[in-house]
C-alpha cells in the first residue's frame, strides 16, 4: 500500500477512534451529528465529484475508507456505500444529478431499493402506489427504484419501522408509496450497478473480518480455561491463524488487480464463518453487546442475504466459461 494510503487509513482510524462510539450508533442510530462530521471529512461523497462538493477519490482511496469505517461501525460503512457505489451511479446523467451536492454534504438522505427490487410495486401514469418493502434507510428524502427500469420519488413518505437484525445503525422497515415517480433511465440497471459495486462490498466484508478477529485473537490471548490460555488450545490457534491468512490474502486481493468477482465470493463466505467464529470463541460472552463482537455476525449474515445467493454464483460460472451457461 502506497505512503499516502497509509496516511489515509491512520487517518480514518484516529477519526473512527474519536467521533464513532459503536455501541452508541447501535442503540440509537448513525444521528445528524455523525452525519455531519462523515461530511466534513468527505466521506459521504468519496467517490462524488468535486463539483458536487464531493471528495472524487481514486477506487483504492474509497475502498480504504469503507475497510476502516466497517471496522468500527458496519453501519456507518453501508451508508457511506450506498450513496457513493449505489445512489451516485443510479442519478449520474440524468435530472437528479444536482442532488449530488446536497447528499455529499449530508444534508439530504438518500435510500436506494436494492434489497426488493420494486416488483411488487403498481404504476399508474407514472404514479407509484402499493409498500415498498426492506428500505434500509427510512429517513430518505429521496429512494431510487427498479421497477422494470429505474426511477426515483420523492418525500414525504409513510413508514413503518421494523426491527432488523443487521446494520442496526440505519433505520428498516416498509415504505408506503402513493407517488409520482420521476424516470432516471427506461433500463432496470440494478444489477449493473450492484456488479460494479462488488470491490466496495468486498471492503466492507473484509473490515468486518479484520475487527471480527481482532477480537477473537485479543481475547483468547487473556482468557482462560483449565488453567490454560484459549489461545495455547491448538484447535483455536490454528484457526484462527488461518482466518489471519484469509484476512491477509482478501486484503491483498482488494488492493490488486485480482478479478473482483472472485474476491467477492470467497470475501462473502470468509466474512460470515470468521465473524460466527470469533464469537464462538467468547463463549456466552459473545452475545453480550458490550463485547462489540456479535454486531459483525449479525451484520455478515444480513451483508450475504443481501448480495449474495444463487444469482450471483451462476454470475461467476458465466464468468469463468466466458459465456452464458444454461443451468440445469
Amino acid at each position: 500500500m502506497k505512503e499516502e494510503n497509509q496516511i489515509l487509513k491512520q487517518t480514518i482510524d484516529e477519526f473512527c477512534e474519536k467521533e464513532l462510539d459503536e455501541k452508541k450508533i447501535e442503540s440509537t442510530g448513525i444521528t445528524v451529528k455523525i452525519t455531519e462530521l462523515l461530511a466534513s471529512q468527505g466521506f459521504l461523497g468519496a467517490v462524488i465529484p468535486g463539483k458536487y462538493s464531493g471528495s472524487e477519490l481514486d477506487n483504492t482511496s474509497y475502498q480504504i475508507i469503507l475497510e476502516e469505517t466497517a471496522r468500527y461501525s458496519p453501519s456507518v460503512a453501508m451508508k457511506i456505500f450506498v450513496l457513493n457505489s449505489l445512489y451516485y451511479p443510479s442519478v449520474e446523467g440524468t435530472s437528479e444529478e444536482y442532488s449530488l451536492e446536497a447528499a455529499a454534504s449530508g444534508k439530504l438522505n438518500v435510500a436506494v431499493d436494492f434489497i426488493n427490487n420494486s416488483s411488487e410495486l403498481k404504476e399508474n401514469a407514472g404514479k407509484l402506489s402499493g409498500t415498498l418493502k426492506n428500505i434500509l434507510g427510512l429517513n430518505a428524502d429521496k429512494i431510487v427504484l427498479f421497477n422494470g427500469n429505474t426511477s426515483i420519488v420523492n418525500e414525504p413518505f409513510k413508514t413503518n419501522v421494523r426491527d432488523f437484525m443487521g446494520f442496526r445503525g440505519i433505520q428498516f422497515g416498509d415504505v408506503e408509496l402513493s407517488h409520482s415517480a420521476k424516470l432516471l433511465d427506461r433500463n432496470n440497471r440494478r444489477s449493473e450497478i450492484m456488479e460494479k459495486a462488488y470491490g466496495a462490498v468486498n471492503a466492507i466484508a473484509l473490515g468486518m473480518i479484520s475487527e471480527a478477529l481482532k477480537k477473537a485473537i485479543d481475547y483468547t490471548s487473556v482468557r482462560k480455561a483449565f488453567g490454560n490460555y484459549l489461545k495455547d488450545f491448538e484447535p483455536i490457534s490454528f484457526r484462527l491463524s488461518r482466518f489471519r491468512a484469509t484476512e491477509s490474502v482478501l486484503r491483498n486481493a482488494l488492493y490488486s488487480n485480482v478479478d473482483p468477482y472472485y474476491t467477492f465470493n470467497v470475501a462473502m463466505e470468509a466474512m460470515v464463518e470468521i465473524a460466527r467464529y470469533s464469537v464462538n470463541t467468547h463463549g456466552g460472552y459473545g452475545y453480550f453487546q458490550d463485547f462489540g463482537v456479535e454486531k459483525f455476525y449479525r451484520d455478515a449474515i444480513v451483508m450475504k442475504s443481501i448480495f449474495y445467493g444463487n444469482e450471483e454464483l451462476k454470475k461467476l460460472a458465466d464468468h469463468v466459461y466466458s459465456e452464458k451457461i444454461n443451468f440445469v
